[in-house]
């Protein structure tokens, strides 16, 4: 019964990914190049 569940209205989806998002997205690329590099570094 979804229905009868309250309407999420404090979670906005839009206007919120843009920011956050990207910054997330950038340290998420620079913490896994840091590894592979890492990694590179190990292996030679």
């Amino acid at each position: 019964m979804p229905e009868t569940l309250p309407r999420e209205t404090h979670n906005p989806t839009k206007g919120w990914s843009k920011g956050p998002m990207t910054v997330i997205i950038v340290l998420v690329v620079l913490i896994a190049a840091f590894f592979l590099a890492y990694a590179l570094v190990l292996i030679l």
